[in-house]
């Protein structure tokens, strides 16, 4: 394919392109319109009223089940307080980081994973000052489209 035949394709696809994202844009702001008409109305202004009053209420109520069933199980050892509520016991590690570290450096390196994150960022800003042998920073492109697109669309044209 030429560039002229590939500039074609770019120019048709950008024209449907604008098209959609219009006709997602209109669509997003008749439904914003609806849902600001729905909130603004009596049965939903109720309902919110009684949904806040009750998520308010479980949050308080399944703390306090959750108080109750820690207690039964430790004054009774039974881990089912109820049909519904029960208490599973879990296993937790407490250890120094530190610690843990220099262990793992010396008995565990496998453990080890790197923070590609913190590399990259400490690459790129040593870049120029003490790179590194083994990092290849490669100029990749990056294709990137227009938001508006109104202009190729044929739409609002006399």
């Amino acid at each position: 394919m030429n560039s002229g035949e590939i500039q074609e394709l770019i120019n048709n696809a950008i024209r449907e392109l604008g098209q959609v994202r219009s006709e997602e844009t209109h669509a997003a702001s008749e439904l914003t319109a609806m849902r600001k008409e729905l909130e603004a109305s009596e049965r939903w202004q109720t309902h919110s009223d009684i949904r806040k009053e009750a998520k308010e209420r479980v949050s308080v109520l399944e703390a306090d089940v959750k108080k109750l069933t820690v207690e039964y199980f430790e004054a009774t050892g039974d881990k089912k307080a109820h049909e519904a509520a029960y208490v599973r016991v879990t296993e937790t590690l407490e250890y120094d980081e530190e610690e843990a570290l220099t262990w793992a450096r010396a008995n565990l390196p496998e453990a080890l994973t790197l923070d590609v994150d913190a590399f990259e960022e400490y690459v790129k800003g040593m870049r120029k000052i003490n790179p590194l042998p083994f990092v290849a920073f490669k100029k990749e492109p990056q294709p990137c489209i227009a938001r508006d697109l109104s202009r190729f669309t044929g739409e609002g044209e006399s």
